[in-house]
């Protein structure tokens, strides 16, 4: 193709063509491309013929972006940087970013709350790039747009100030990212100190070209599902109605006296609720985007618009998104050059929040009264009398569906982020660039529990609730740094220095009142003002930061990074204010050197870096100590104050020492190995402990205590067939990571219920009593003692901590992508191998007919004993049974090896002919399927695994899509 034009040919089957160039007298350009190729520009004057090579394109990211304006080629990097171009990002999940990039970083993990424990539809996503940092501060990375820090949460990525949690990650459109880049080492990181040691993540949004303008629209539907193999399996009605009599009457109590007989308010018999129906349901999402890229010589813009909508699985929850961005650049004139990015969403949130109700309410009861339409609010039953049959009505406080129906649950945010820069060039590879950025992010939440059902109750009265709470958190940062970029013949020499100014401000304020005349009003201004409360927060902190850089390279063979930051926090108290973070790194392309002739290595590059990153994400007033002022602490007539925080002036940065070294390797042309040995050492961790009770009968934040994260991580990237109609790609990344905690305050062990923090152990590894099985004489449960002495008695203190963690062996994901003309099939799949999860679900519902009258059971509590001599998993039942045997056991600890097929994509690229007939530069057609399947080795039929519990006992979302996308 003759760039710039649209005169063009393809090749014959040998590769042969024959164009005809314009005797224009100055250079054209002709762009070759390939499928499976790296596209090439070669400059033609007067040649008649010519040989050109592609190479195979199996490296992902020639240029990859590192932050503060430096850009470096892959192959002059001499620390760890992952990036994902847009190309990787199309047609995935774009609810929230950090959930796109399931499984497409090396040494990256994204999963639901500590150990996929959360208990929400909804849940938080927890990021973890290289293992935990940190015991008590923030493990989370820190996300930035375009050079500007956001608000991604508190500490631990939660939201503060709302009732419930909405992620700001899911406010941004994916389809206007460019690249997102993920820093992983001292190299990369020092550059931004006190927040660099959980890693930092980089996402650059389009901008224009000066070119012609391109506008394109896209259209995706989809519908989604529970997925059916992994929803917990309950029993029904007739299963527990047996089940709930043997526990009954083994407990001692006359079968006459059993709560649930069929009366006139309910008809238990004949009654059998699969309440997960009631709650789940077929979802949908909906996105339209449109955007525009293109310029002149001196201005170019990039402009979008998007609206999303989803309607999730779980009734009651739903997400809109709209979304504008403008990001423009111009050129006063050569050297000056002014860019300004605007960003704003606008988000509707409904929310409801259920947790275990949905699957241990009891499948006898009924949702609604016997009219069939009416909510029911209570139940006819005995409770409280286990000799005697004594009915009475009993609140249903276990039927969520009047809330999720008649209650409102709302959030409305808007996200604002303004970035401007001006930068001059006075000559040629150096520049100096002052940027001021700003992200707002405020959200209003309106809740209000009706008087119609139970959650609008207020001293057992109907009264209505009504709560608003509002959230501001604002961000804003200056930066002004000179770069410096050139090159000397065979010697490149690149320099950074700057200046960074940032300031986080977080407000919260909320108001609640009750006893509301009806339902439609629903302001708190509307009550009496004796059942008004309030309260409002505010909390904020500065830094200041001095930063440089200096690169060097030779002759593309040798490289080495010097960075260094010192930084100053307003958070932390007046004798640790400072810190300093610096490292250095080196690499050698072998492959470049004139001795090396090889016909199998086309690439072979060692790197090695060393350095620090700080942590100072931590409760800003954890240094400072605060009070709170309140009327509980009145003093004659007056408000008082309480300490609620003791101050520690000594409290500092949390320090990670940084080792990484890597090895690349390309072979034949064809494919390319990166392997990457890290060593990470946490020292001065922040955690709260106990101090001298003069001091305060609390525990104070300190720093106390070093760990360890350890491991590897492995990138196969090939072209595995390269043809002129066909090709197929796989990428294929593999990471370990080993965390141990070398030392705490004083050796003294932590203690968390099932999980342990103790020196030479990993973080959270679990500590747990072993269950030796049930004994087939009387149906008891059965443990190991500390020395492994069977024992029917239960002691907290035969708690063992055996090497299980939650930490996978190996953890990583395969993409596969094939083209044949214009088609392509992309398939990923997720995988984790080994570590430990420990669920809470079965805990709770396992428990040998504990609370069988108050919840429901799993299928597999029907496979208990039943008399003498049978062998059995579960023990004998009975209800408020004293047997333990669901306390902090690995009974219910669960292998976490699964493979997941999350992404596949089929997509058609219609003809380029058939697109200029149609007066369109490109059109194509996907079918595209997300969460499709998941497998697990204990995975059987109609019964609930780690299949069913992976996800606290909430079926994976299987989505199906159609996206169409043109470009004009």
């Amino acid at each position: 193709m003759i760039k710039g034009t649209s005169r063009g040919i393809h090749t014959g089957t040998d590769g042969k063509f024959t164009l005809t160039i314009p005797n224009t007298g100055k250079v054209v350009i002709l762009a070759v491309s390939y499928v499976g190729m790296k596209s090439r520009e070669i400059g033609i004057t007067t040649q008649n013929s010519l040989k050109i090579k592609l190479e195979p394109d199996t490296e992902i990211g020639e240029v990859v972006v590192t932050g503060y304006g430096v850009v470096q080629r892959r192959e002059n990097l001499v620390g760890s940087a992952y990036q994902v171009n847009a190309k990787k990002l199309e047609l995935m999940p774009v609810s929230r970013v950090d959930n796109l990039l399931d499984g497409m970083v090396p040494g990256m993990q994204v999963s639901k709350g500590f150990n996929n424990s959360d208990e929400s539809m909804r849940a938080r996503l927890t990021v973890r790039i290289r293992g935990d940092a940190s015991l008590s501060a923030s493990n989370e990375p820190l996300w930035v747009v375009d050079g500007a820090p956001i608000y991604t949460g508190g500490i631990t990525g939660l939201s503060i100030g709302t009732e419930y949690t909405i992620s700001p990650l899911s406010f941004m459109n994916p389809n206007d990212i460019e690249s997102i880049t993920v820093l992983k080492d001292a190299s990369t990181t020092a550059l931004y100190g006190a927040d660099g040691a959980n890693g930092v993540i980089l996402i650059t949004t389009k901008k224009g070209r000066a070119e012609k303008t391109n506008i394109n629209v896209s259209f995706k539907y989809g519908i989604a599902f529970a997925n059916e193999s992994t929803r917990y399996k309950m029993l029904n009605a007739s299963q527990y109605m047996e089940y709930a009599r043997e526990a009954w009457t083994n407990a001692g109590y006359p079968i006459s006296a059993f709560p649930y007989q069929d009366n006139e308010y309910n008809s238990y018999s004949t009654t059998d609720t699969q309440w997960h129906k009631y709650y789940l349901d077929t979802g949908q999402t909906f996105q339209v985007d449109l955007s525009a890229s293109g310029g002149t010589k001196r201005m170019t813009n990039y402009v979008s618009a998007g609206y999303y909508t989803e309607d999730m699985i779980l009734k009651g929850n739903k997400q809109q998104r709209i979304s504008l961005r403008s990001n423009s650049s111009y050129t006063f004139f050569p050297g000056l050059e002014a860019s300004l990015n605007l960003n704003g969403t606008y988000n509707i949130n409904d929310t409801f929040p259920s947790t275990r109700t949905y699957y241990e309410t009891l499948p006898i009861f009924s949702p609604y009264e016997n009219d069939g339409h009416t909510y029911r609010l209570y139940n006819y039953y005995s409770r409280d009398n286990f000799y005697e049959y004594k009915p009475s009505l009993v609140k249903f406080y276990d039927n969520d569906l009047p809330e999720r129906d008649q209650n409102d649950n709302r959030q409305r945010t808007l996200n604002a982020s303004m970035n401007a820069s001006l930068k001059w060039e006075p000559i040629k590879g150096l520049s100096a660039t002052t940027q001021f950025v700003t992200n707002y992010i405020g959200t209003y939440e309106a809740l209000y529990y009706a008087r119609t059902n139970l959650s609008g109750y207020y001293a057992n009265e109907p009264a209505g609730i009504s709560r608003r709470s509002g959230v501001f958190n604002l961000n804003w940062a200056s930066v002004s740094r000179i770069n410096f970029d050139r090159s000397f013949g065979k010697h490149r020499v690149g320099a950074l220095a700057g200046i960074e100014f940032k300031h986080e401000e977080h407000r919260n304020l909320n108001v609640s009142g009750y006893d509301f005349i009806n339902d439609q009003i629903k302001e708190v201004a509307y009550v009496p003002s004796a059942n008004v409360s309030g309260s409002s927060n505010t909390n904020y902190s500065r830094s200041l930061s001095y930063l440089g850089q200096a690169s060097y390279s030779y002759d593309n063979r040798y490289y080495a990074t010097v960075n260094i930051r010192r930084q100053g926090f307003s958070a932390f108290g007046e004798y640790s204010r400072w810190a300093t973070y610096a490292s250095i790194g080196a690499g050698w392309s072998i492959h470049n050197e004139k001795f090396f002739q090889n016909d199998i290595f086309d690439t072979l590059k060692i790197k090695a870096s060393y350095g620090t990153s700080g942590n100072s994400r931590v409760d800003t007033s954890s240094a400072h100590g605060t009070y709170s002022l309140t009327a509980s602490y009145s003093y004659q007539g007056n408000v008082g104050a309480m300490q609620s925080a003791v101050p520690n002036p000594g409290l500092t940065w949390e320090r990670t020492y940084m080792t990484n070294v890597g090895l690349s390797i390309g072979l034949y042309k064809r494919v390319m190995v990166d392997v990457e040995f890290y060593n990470n050492l946490t020292t001065d961790m922040l955690t709260q402990s106990r101090v001298s009770s003069i001091i305060s009968e609390d525990a104070v934040m300190r720093n106390v205590g070093k760990m360890r994260n350890r491991g590897y991580e492995i990138v196969i990237t090939s072209a595995n067939i390269v043809h002129k109609d066909f090709s197929w790609q796989t990428e294929l990344n593999i990471a370990h990571n080993q965390n141990k905690i070398l030392s705490l305050y004083e050796g003294i062990t932590r203690s968390f219920g099932e999980r342990v923090w103790e020196e030479g152990r990993a973080k959270n590894e679990w500590c747990l009593i072993r269950w030796a099985g049930i004994d087939p004489a009387d149906g008891q449960p059965m443990w190991y003692d500390k020395r492994g002495n069977i024992t029917k008695v239960y002691s907290y203190d035969n708690r063992v901590s055996d090497g299980r963690t939650p930490n996978p062996a190996l953890y990583g994901s395969m993409t596969n992508i094939l083209r044949w003309k214009g088609l392509s099939l992309r398939f990923m799949l997720n995988y984790t191998i080994g570590g430990w999860q420990y669920t809470s679900l079965d805990r709770y519902t396992l428990n040998s007919g504990y609370e069988i009258i108050e919840a429901n059971a799993p299928v597999e509590a029907l496979n208990h004993w039943k008399k003498p001599g049978e062998l059995a998993i579960n023990p004998r039942v009975a209800y408020k049974n004293d047997m333990k045997s669901t306390s902090y056991t690995d009974r219910f600890l669960h292998r976490m090896t699964n493979i997941r097929l999350q992404n596949i994509a089929l997509t058609y690229h219609f003809p380029k002919q058939l697109c200029k007939k149609l007066r369109m530069e490109a059109m194509s057609v996907s079918l595209v399927g997300d969460n499709v399947y998941l497998w697990t080795p204990d995975q059987k039929h109609g019964e609930n695994s780690y299949k069913t519990i992976m996800n606290s006992g909430y079926p994976m979302t299987s989505t199906y899509s159609a996206n169409l996308s043109i470009t004009f």
